[in-house]
């Protein structure tokens, strides 16, 4: 249980993600290939499609191919067309450096997908090198805005208020300051992780047991796990790893007649988490950004029930809304040559299905405010009460 964890995974993401970009950068200029159709605007999209996660990764691309078709029947980028292509990341490091690497062969003019920053932090430095601009559709780990990258682009805010909302959640309205933290030991779950750690002490909080709980991502007997949450005094328990295992903890803490309320951070925000759980996640919370409203949304909703026979997952959106930005930063810089768009999504200011966007410096998102949601007769709602930071 590595609690250096965040500076060995960025390491060794570093040396593999540098062995690996070497492979594929030789065929780009500038982000646009020099073999590269002028018929189309050719956009990759790696996402899991493997995996626990696959669900979501699915989700997420249903929408994006939506968006693309929406682009193209109105015209599409100056002529061009824009057109997707698939790579699975499978939420796992390596498998996600070569999908970004297949990427940049296949000659992709820009970068619109990510579920997991376990794949989006190796995939940067490759797509960097390409000189591609990048919006991460749901990957949201605030690691990936610490390497001064000038192509990368959030669509969903970074997840640095996670833990600080959900600190105040526990203090202020649960009235719980004994707090257990396990992390699945994914590169997101180990930067909310720390980032609680820090944020309890600041609190005047206690974090339960004196050290994090890292456990492995493919664990799914928790036993261990929760007698050291039951041996700790823990009043509370906070989650930082993503939602298909998350419901397997929470179920098992039920079993063992833990009471302590359980919240999650994002990343264990999804249905497959109330499916999975069953019974059990009734009165869990969860941590996220304010789910968007409005006609938009609703009309995103109709479109996109119509055209897939299934409801979008909860972050379907973000991934349309990359491809609907993506294509109006190049319409606003007049080109398609990938400084050029990188440069305008800077400046662009735009509102979509999920709200505003406008970025700061780094490529954050900004102005998404968080909320607490709390699982009620197996459904999110939000919680009548939140926190005040």
């Amino acid at each position: 249980m590595f609690r250096n964890l965040k500076a060995m995974s960025v390491a060794t993401t570093g040396l593999l993600v540098m062995s690996l970009a070497t492979l594929s950068i030789g065929a780009q200029t500038g982000g646009v290939a020099a073999g590269a159709a002028k018929s189309n605007y050719v956009i990759g999209v790696p996402l899991p499609m493997t995996g626990a996660e696959a669900a979501s990764g699915a989700e997420i691309f249903k929408a994006e191919e939506l968006a693309a078709a929406q682009v193209n029947a109105a015209g599409g980028i100056m002529g061009h067309k824009v057109t997707l292509i698939e790579e699975d990341s499978a939420c796992d490091a390596t498998t996600a450096a070569n999908a970004a690497n297949l990427l940049v062969t296949k000659h992709v003019n820009a970068i619109v997908g990510e579920y997991c920053s376990t794949d989006a932090l190796p995939e940067e430095p490759i797509f960097s090198r390409a000189g591609l601009p990048v919006i991460f559709a749901a990957a949201n780990s605030p690691a990936l805005l610490s390497f001064g990258y000038k192509d990368i682009f959030l669509a969903l805010n970074s997840a640095a208020e996670d833990s600080a909302t959900a600190a105040a959640f526990f203090k202020q309205d649960l009235k719980k300051t004994s707090i257990a933290v396990v992390d699945d030991q994914s590169a997101f779950g180990v930067a909310i992780a720390d980032s609680m750690q820090a944020d309890l002490k600041t609190a005047g909080m206690t974090l339960a047991g004196g050290s994090i709980q890292a456990v492995p991502n493919t664990l799914t007997d928790f036993s261990s796990v929760i007698a050291a949450i039951k041996s700790s005094g823990a009043t509370g328990i906070f989650w930082t790893g993503y939602y298909a295992q998350a419901a397997l903890f929470v179920k098992q803490l039920a079993a063992a007649g833990v009471t302590a309320p359980f919240v999650g951070d994002s990343a264990a925000f999804d249905p497959t988490f109330i499916t999975g759980a069953g019974a059990a996640a009734n009165g869990t919370y969860v941590d996220s950004a304010v789910a968007p409203s409005g006609p938009a949304l609703t009309k995103f909703t109709s479109q996109y029930k119509a055209k897939f026979h299934s409801a979008p997952g909860p972050y379907s959106a973000y991934g349309y809304d990359g491809i609907k930005l993506m294509a109006l930063a190049a319409r606003q810089a007049k080109s398609i040559t990938a400084s050029k768009v990188i440069a305008a999504l800077h400046k662009t200011k735009y509102v979509g299905v999920t709200g505003k966007f406008t970025f700061a410096k780094d490529g954050d998102r900004t102005g998404v405010p968080e909320e607490i949601l709390t699982v009620t007769n197996g459904a999110y709602v939000k919680n009548s009460v939140q926190p005040k930071l």
